[in-house]
């Protein structure tokens, strides 16, 4: 049988690009540093997985200090739409200075972590090419958002977080920020690994509409034709980033949080922290309707006069309010 080397050999071309994130922004990071000043019985580092074959960077908080021969819990931490892990200090290093394991993730394409990756060029290949040698362009894409891809990061880093020692796998939790509070729902509907989450002013998109299969508008589906037939990967930083703007409002389309709401365990426990006079959504219509919903343990705790877009003292309170519900739950 003939035999064919097949090797990736080129790198030709890196598409970073977002409407929220600038060039700077998505470029690689310095060494790694704490954004805000630790409290003295944490310890912080970098940790790095893989989610789907793409390397995941997060910020690995710890307790300082040993466990008396005890497991610790553990806290995934999901950053809002467009941000980063860094935007999760505060919480990870309440969570920490209380005594358990705190991981904040970044998204597949965004911050250290490593981006998507594509063929920039038709490459003629088939089954029965075992191995076949090419010079091909490869392109790489960052900034992009895509609810059920940061999910599935979520998930993986859940999974790499019980891979560590003293870390009580039994004794997991995630918490999500703005549309990482939806991402709480859907871990904890698909993920019974999950025993309690905390969503802070949570984005939980799908209250009031009816569940059905996806029925796309005269817009929407001219779209969907279009990336079907013309969507080859971009080539210029402004075609990427009109590319992940538009792959963004498709798939947000399809992202209904709170119809998985009847799927999250009733052993599972999940507390709501809203803005009191939130500036960019109706608490009704997400957090409140959604702790009505769940079958299992719930609450909601409001902060007075906070608007959608926490100031660092209503953040830190937020992040009381959290390692307080870990405690008791974990």
């Amino acid at each position: 049988m003939k035999r064919f080397a097949f090797a990736l050999l080129g790198l030709a071309l890196s598409a970073c690009a977002s409407t929220s994130v600038s060039t700077e922004q998505t470029a690689a990071p310095s060494a790694f540093q704490p954004a805000n000043p630790l409290p003295a019985n944490v310890t912080v580092s970098e940790a790095n997985w893989y989610s789907e074959q793409v390397r995941v960077s997060g910020r690995l908080f710890q307790p300082a200090g040993p466990a008396n021969g005890a497991a610790r819990a553990a806290v995934v931490l999901a950053p809002g739409w467009g941000e980063t892990a860094e935007t999760l200090d505060a919480y990870a290093g309440e969570l920490a200075a209380q005594g358990i394991v705190a991981l904040t993730v970044d998204y597949r394409g965004w911050g250290r972590s490593g981006a998507y990756l594509y063929l920039g060029e038709p490459l003629a290949t088939y089954d029965k090419m075992r191995f076949s040698e090419q010079t091909p362009e490869l392109v790489f894409r960052r900034g992009r958002l895509d609810p059920e891809h940061q999910v599935q990061d979520l998930r993986n880093a859940i999974t790499f977080l019980q891979s560590l020692p003293g870390v009580d796998r039994a004794k997991i939790g995630v918490l999500g920020i703005d549309m990482g509070g939806g991402h709480v729902i859907s871990v904890m509907s698909m993920d019974t690994r999950i025993r309690a989450g905390v969503a802070v002013t949570p984005l939980i998109y799908g209250q009031g509409e009816e569940e059905k299969s996806f029925m796309p508008d005269a817009a929407t589906q001219a779209e969907l034709i279009k990336l079907a037939r013309e969507g080859a990967p971009p080539k210029t930083e402004a075609a990427a980033r009109a590319r992940n703007k538009e792959e963004e409002r498709l798939a947000l389309r399809e992202y209904k949080p709170f119809w998985r709401l009847d799927a999250v365990p009733q052993t599972a426990a999940v507390r709501f922290i809203i803005a009191e006079t939130d500036d960019e959504i109706d608490n009704i219509v997400h957090a409140r309707s959604a702790a009505r919903e769940l079958k299992g343990p719930s609450d909601v705790k409001s902060l007075p006069g906070a608007l959608h877009k926490l100031t660092p003292t209503q953040t830190n309170e937020a992040a009381k309010l959290a390692a307080e519900w870990f405690k008791q739950r974990l």
